[in-house]
């Protein structure tokens, strides 16, 4: 029995290692911003996007189970070399962001607690180094399953922190209920650029951003490349579906569960007193009015295990993306890969170093994703369209009509995340012009 068990949660490992990789410091981040700036309005998005997910992690993991080739490499060789190094390029362009944001919220997130319980104030570039370096050493010394186990301990902490207190703060049925109702937050419209402009008051990002950054936190493309290579890894083939079927819905729901805890949280403490989240210390009383003086250890503590959850893996991402698209196995121990981990270090420092706004980082980033999620989903569906690579396993008519509707959801979002994202550039340069 204790070795069926032990089996049985090792099979959800990699579900587990997604959870820990989507509810990082930038799914808290669009979370809590859309909670304070929309109260549980936007809990609809929360839901639409997980269901998206679990049914893309199936969909990435199938054509990998049955092609033995990760996504990544059959961009390169069955649609095109560019093809794959565009999306390449894309993704690389939002790891470097999302390093530098979420290095500066977790450098926020000491200075916070220092200044809070012990009075005095830290070096920003110290603890940048220090944290870094706890990275990089875990990255250095780990394999797949040890980062698997490390994130599942990450997942167990920022959960009870964030579950306890959306539990604590429920607003209720009907409220909850009313959250699912599909609708837009009030937004400008593109026909005037001054329009399009407009924030939520208080607010540095734009309510386009907000949302399309809620979505693209959780439907992420780093996830379903991320899912494929380790299907690979872990030898599944189509006689493991059930399996990985179990590690999906698993995965997803966790993924739901968490994000809207985090919502409502923020949502009862924050969009409750007109409180808008543009700084971390504003995400503290998210958890103060609940436990006091915990409040700050419990916050410190699920941050700092979701930043690290997120900032592992996005330390990988790139390489094991190279790898990928070669259709070589992953591994941390080359040189290559050791100057490669060396430069994204010193590119997060600089998120701590230089003082950026870390949550407006993130959002930009988040809201990139949307960017390029198209481009991976597009790419991969025409692929599960060639009986040469899927044999008699292609799509069903059912699944053509889904994977038609997620294709038009994601453009839409891609849409929205581009206008957002202009009008908080053009905004960011107005400021700095001033």
């Amino acid at each position: 029995m204790a070795r069926f068990r032990m089996k049985w949660l090792g099979a959800l490992m990699p579900g587990i290692f997604l959870i820990g990789y989507n509810i990082g410091t930038g799914s808290l981040t669009a979370m809590s911003k859309a909670g304070a700036n929309f109260g549980t309005s936007m809990l609809w998005a929360v839901l639409v996007s997980c269901l998206i997910t679990w049914y893309l992690i199936n969909f990435f993991s199938r054509f990998t189970m049955i092609t033995g080739m990760t996504a990544m490499e059959a961009y390169r060789r069955h649609i095109h070399p560019v093809y794959a190094w565009v999306l390449w390029g894309g993704l690389t362009v939002i790891i470097l962001s999302a390093l530098m944001g979420m290095m500066g919220i977790l450098v926020d997130v000491l200075a916070v607690w220092c200044q809070k319980m012990h009075g005095f104030a830290i070096n920003r570039g110290a603890a940048g180094v220090i944290v870094a370096g706890v990275v990089l050493a875990l990255i250095w010394i780990g394999n797949t399953k040890r980062f698997e186990a490390m994130l599942g301990i990450m997942v167990a902490l920022m959960g009870l922190a964030f579950i306890g207190s959306a539990i604590r703060f429920f607003p209720g049925f009907e409220v909850t209920m009313k959250g699912f109702i599909p609708s837009l937050p009030e937004m400008a419209t593109s026909s005037e650029m001054q329009s399009a402009m407009q924030v939520a008051e208080g607010s540095d990002n734009n309510p386009y951003v907000i949302l399309a950054g809620m979505v693209g936190t959780t439907v992420s493309v780093f996830a379903f490349l991320i899912r494929s290579g380790q299907v690979k890894d872990h030898g599944w083939t189509m006689a493991d579906w059930k399996m990985q079927k179990r590690d999906a819905l698993v995965s997803a729901t966790m993924m739901f569960i968490l994000s809207a805890s985090v919502l409502i949280t923020a949502a009862a403490t924050l969009h409750a007193r007109g409180l808008k989240m543009n700084h971390i210390s504003e995400m503290i009383p998210m958890l103060r009015p609940l436990f006091g003086d915990l409040a700050l250890f419990l916050f410190v503590a699920g941050i700092l295990a979701a930043g690290v959850s997120s900032h592992l893996p996005n330390m990988m991402v790139i390489p094991w993306l190279t790898r990928d698209m070669q259709g070589q196995p992953r591994t941390n121990r080359t040189a290559g890969t050791a100057y490669v981990f060396g430069l994204l270090t010193l590119v997060s420092i600089l998120g701590a170093v230089l003082e950026t706004r870390p949550i407006f980082l993130m959002l930009l980033s988040q809201a990139g994703i949307s960017l390029v999620m198209p481009l991976a989903l597009i790419g991969l569906i025409w692929l599960s369209s060639r009986k040469e690579l899927m044999g008699d396993r292609l799509p069903r008519t059912v699944e053509w009509v889904l994977l038609g509707g997620i294709t038009a959801f994601s453009l839409f979002m891609s849409k929205l995340a581009l206008q957002g994202l202009i009008a908080d550039l053009y905004k960011m340069i107005d400021r700095m012009i001033a």
